[in-house]
């Protein structure tokens, strides 16, 4: 004030001189009383106290009001410290009657409540490079930051920081006053459903409140979403959106899963899960139209693997591995779906490879049993289900049933530096020599589920086997089942073991040259079924084709039973990719050169 007081004067005093003559010279100029006081300036005394709270009270942790708003607590900025509860009272003064400001908190996470929860909150997201995810309330070296308004009585916690951090964002966007006002309003209805909390007093967190389950793991949910959404959708509060609309669903699945959201939200199978629920309803919510993580699949991939696994011939430019510590094997048609090769090695050394003509000339037709309906529906004459996608899985039923068939997609990129499938190299037979090819750089790796036993026939022309008049479900024996389907042997050169319900067939010297083993169940149209399958060694076992036969009057009719099932990742490996560069032919004829097979 005294300043600008002198340059008012000394600029009336050019003026004066600039404008003199001779008749001016005599003119006095008045100058101010040295005596009269000067008008101070005013001081004023600032004071807020409130509650900081994360995962539990933070106790020293150091809150400042930062008068400057570059959320950071200067070394000129007035601060306290928390007591043991998380209270804190800031005094200062200042010229300005009614300062803007925010409230910083910082403070250790090592001496934090609960620290470990706290620091593991500096999340790691697998999705696409060179990202710029928002920073995390813990960073890695484990120090904590939160911010608040000080419209909320002083209150620091996770519900001010989002709050606060959000309106910086819009303010950095440039938005108008009134939009700021609207999405703050929505931001502050989804933080109430999602925090279920009252929305009057949403942002007065109890250090209780912060440390419940509940709590942390939407702390854990919005901190993780935020970071895989960064950069990819501009609508600031839609991490908010996209939890609320999958809130129910996602605990379900983390429910289902027997994990911590720690634990959860570190495994990768997990947050694909997880990315895949958030990637569909950002999609639906408009928020983008494109995948939020790489390893769901974009309607590009989705062409390209429909177009292989829905075929007439089978499964097109696919290999199908399994691989266990007694049994390995292979399958795949070579690129014309013309012929299949085949290879099977067992732990005793015997293997057996084979090249044969797909049959497309077979006109066999089948139906199967429907459930609901109760009766039997070929391919064509049965209920329509449309097929449809959610994420990474395709979802249709078994032909002619209403079974559920699932396949889900496991999209592996840079495979050739890919730990899953370096793992799968690894495990496959040395003699394959797998790992002396170089891969597609994506692959799409399918786990095939059927949720039911379906059962099927031949149209008009499955096999009976006669049973005598009186026998009934509760009679029938392995006797009388042994009869029928091995008359040949019976009955001087069979053994039966009705208890361990077991057949052993005997060759001409009196030696056991089969042994097969009976199974009673019920079939899928609740009639009794029976098993009869080769008893082998080992895991083998697992392999083997058994003869399925439905019990109806008095007389076992032949079926086909495919039980329910779900391919194992690890035992099981069916890998399909693009054939632009005609992998197909080179892989095919790299596995005929390894296993010499017959052919047929």
């Amino acid at each position: 004030m005294h300043h600008k007081s002198l340059l008012a004067i000394l600029i009336s005093g050019t003026l004066l001189v600039g404008c003199s003559s001779d008749d001016d010279k005599s003119t006095e100029v008045t100058q101010p009383d040295s005596g009269t006081p000067t008008t101070p300036v005013s001081e004023y005394n600032h004071q807020i106290a409130g509650l900081a709270v994360y995962q539990g009270a933070l106790s020293s942790a150091t809150v400042c009001a930062d008068l400057n708003k570059n959320v950071i607590c200067d070394s000129d900025e007035p601060f306290a410290t928390t007591d043991v509860d998380g209270n804190y009272q800031l005094e200062w003064t200042s010229e300005v009657e009614t300062p803007d400001y925010y409230l910083v908190a910082n403070w250790q996470a090592a001496t934090a409540t609960q620290a470990i929860q706290a620091r593991s909150l500096a999340l790691k997201v697998k999705n696409p490079a060179n990202r710029a995810a928002p920073k995390a309330i813990v960073d890695d070296a484990g120090q904590g930051t939160l911010i608040a308004s000080p419209l909320y009585n002083g209150a620091i916690n996770n519900l001010t920081h989002i709050k606060q951090s959000r309106v910086i964002e819009m303010m950095n966007q440039n938005l108008s006053d009134s939009d700021i006002s609207q999405l703050s309003t929505e931001l502050d209805a989804l933080l109430a459903i999602l925090y279920q909390l009252d929305a009057d007093t949403l942002y007065s967190v109890s250090a209780e409140t912060s440390a419940t389950a509940n709590f942390m793991r939407i702390d854990y949910a919005i901190a993780y979403l935020q970071q895989v959404i960064a950069t990819q959708i501009p609508n600031i509060i839609a991490a908010e959106k996209i939890l609320a609309a999958t809130y129910a669903e996602l605990w379900q699945i983390l429910s289902d899963s027997g994990l911590s959201i720690e634990a959860f939200f570190s495994d990768d199978a997990f947050t694909l899960v997880a990315n895949i629920l958030f990637s569909d309803s950002a999609i639906a919510l408009g928020f983008t139209e494109l995948p939020i993580d790489s390893r769901i699949l974009s309607q590009d991939d989705w062409d390209l693997v429909l177009g292989n696994i829905i075929h007439e011939s089978g499964f097109a430019n696919t290999l199908s591995l399994t691989l266990s510590s007694d049994l390995s094997a292979f399958s795949m048609q070579n690129a014309d779906n013309t012929k299949v090769l085949t290879w099977i090695s067992a732990l005793a050394g015997q293997a057996l490879a084979f090249e044969a003509p797909l049959d497309e000339d077979n006109d066999e037709l089948t139906e199967c049993w429907h459930t609901t309906d109760k009766r039997w529906y070929t391919e064509d004459n049965g209920p329509v289900t449309e097929p449809s996608i959610t994420g990474n899985t395709y979802n249709t039923v078994y032909a002619g049933t209403n079974v559920p068939i699932t396949i889900d997609i496991n999209k592996i990129t840079h495979a050739n530096t890919s730990d899953f499938w370096q793992s799968v190299l690894n495990t496959s037979p040395e003699m394959l020599k797998l790992d002396t090819l170089i891969w597609p750089d994506t692959l799409y790796s399918l786990t095939v589920t059927q949720a039911e036993d379906v059962m099927c026939r031949v149209v008009e022309d499955y096999e009976t086997y006669a049973l005598s008049s009186f026998v009934t479900e509760e009679t029938l024996s392995t006797t009388m089942v042994a009869e029928a389907l091995f008359g040949f042997y019976f009955p001087l050169d069979i053994i039966i073991d009705e208890e361990a319900q077991t057949i052993a067939l005997l060759d001409s010297d009196g030696n056991i040259e089969q042994r097969y083993q009976m199974t009673k169940s019920t079939s899928p149209s609740d009639q009794l079924l029976i098993k009869v399958a080769e008893i082998v060694e080992g895991t083998a076992q697992e392999y083997v084709y058994p003869d399925y036969f439905l019990f109806v009057d008095q007389q076992l009719m032949k079926v086909e039973l495919n039980e329910k099932m779900q391919t194992s990742a690890s035992n099981n490996v069916s890998v399909t990719f693009d054939n632009n560069t005609g992998f197909t032919q080179t892989l095919y004829q790299h596995l005929y050169d390894q296993v010499n097979p017959l052919v047929f």
